[in-house]
Parts: structure tokens; sequence; C-alpha cells
């Protein structure tokens, strides 16, 4: 879209979405996508954290399976672009909206809000990343928000409408954080809502 704040290119193994300062990697590997977040250029800050295919225990979600990617382009605009992600996991039913936007001040933010529709009992529902920042870089973490220092930028991840959020170490370079869902027994369809937000630093010239 001339003029707008992002651009997109779709292959069949690769989408990426990028705006000023920050690029989505949607990328295919074996019977799913996933996805990657990082600055335009150089290596990505997080990653998706797969559900193994063998998993013992269907009832427990890692992360969400996508096979499925869909631009939405009859819902972009200069500030925004949408795709929508689906794809099955045993008997669970996933789908998600992504949507990157880019916000008055600058700041990229990619939000997905997933639904896992089960006719089988769910007993755990999460996003996972790989957070690839020291846990040094976590400036702070709540059940609801954590943030990590980029600098003269910040990296945030925010858990949404009920959504919980959890971090840990998981080594020297790296952590984990998890967006979970609150799972409400006898229903079929849970759902999980989260966004990253790249930012700059008050006070900091862009």
């Amino acid at each position: 879209m001339p003029g707008a704040s992002w651009e997109l290119s779709e292959g069949d193994e690769l989408v990426t979405i990028r705006t000023r300062a920050v690029r989505v990697d949607l990328r295919r590997v074996a019977d799913r996508w996933i996805h990657e977040v990082g600055p335009a250029d150089g290596p990505p800050w997080l990653a998706t954290v797969e559900n193994p295919p063998d998993a013992d225990d269907p009832s427990q979600v890692v992360s969400p399976v996508y096979q499925e990617v869909q631009h939405h382009s009859f819902d972009d605009d200069d500030r925004r672009v949408r795709l929508l992600l689906t794809g099955l996991l045993h008997k669970h039913h996933f789908s998600a909206v992504l949507t990157i936007e880019v916000d008055d001040s600058g700041a990229t933010i990619v939000d997905l809000d997933v639904a896992d529709r089960c006719r089988d009992a769910v007993s755990r529902l999460a996003a996972t990343y790989e957070v690839r920042l020291a846990p040094g870089e976590l400036e702070d973490a709540t059940p609801e928000v954590a943030t990590w220092s980029l600098g003269d930028a910040s990296l945030t991840m925010a858990a949404i409408g009920g959504t919980g959020l959890a971090t840990t170490a998981k080594g020297p370079r790296s952590m984990l954080a998890q967006a979970v869902a609150v799972i409400s027994p006898g229903t079929f369809t849970h759902r999980l809502r989260y966004r990253w937000t790249w930012a700059t630093r008050p006070g900091i010239t862009r």
C-alpha cells in the first residue's frame, strides 16, 4: 500500500511484515508456520516455541499450531495490516487474528487474538516464546506485563482480557515468556489475547 507505515511480502515459505523498526517473519517449518519478531534488520528478539507433534498429553498446548496464513487485505489501512492464521493439532482447531500496527508515537504493536475450539478436555492453553535477551535485560514483570530493555527502546509483552503472563530464565542469554489462557471447565472455546510492543523510550529522539 503506497505511503503505508508497513510493507508486506508473501511467499510459499515466508511471509514478512516490516515497519520502520520491526520485522515480523512467518516461516513455514515442517507442517506449520512459526513466527519471529525482531529489528527491521538483524536477528530476531523472539520466536515461538512449538508444541511437539507427538506430545503425550493433547490436553496441554504449549503454543497454538498454524498451518495456513491468509492476508486480510480488505482490512488494511496506512498503519495496520492483518493476517488470519488457522491450524489443527489433535482435536484442537486454532484460529488467530494477527495485527501489526504502528501507533501515533511510532511504536510497533504485534497483536494476537487466538481461539482454540476443542471438544476434548483442555487443561492448559498457552502461547510460548523464546525471548533471546538476557534475564538481566528484563526490567519489570507482573502477571500481565513484562518489559525488556533494548537500549534506547523497549520490548513489552502484555496479556489482555484475562489472559495471564509468565516469564522464566532459560539460559544466560534467553528467557521463556508465556501467555496463558484461563480455562473454563465445560466450555469448548478458549481464548488467548496478548501483544508485543516495540517503542522508543520517552525523551529519546527517533
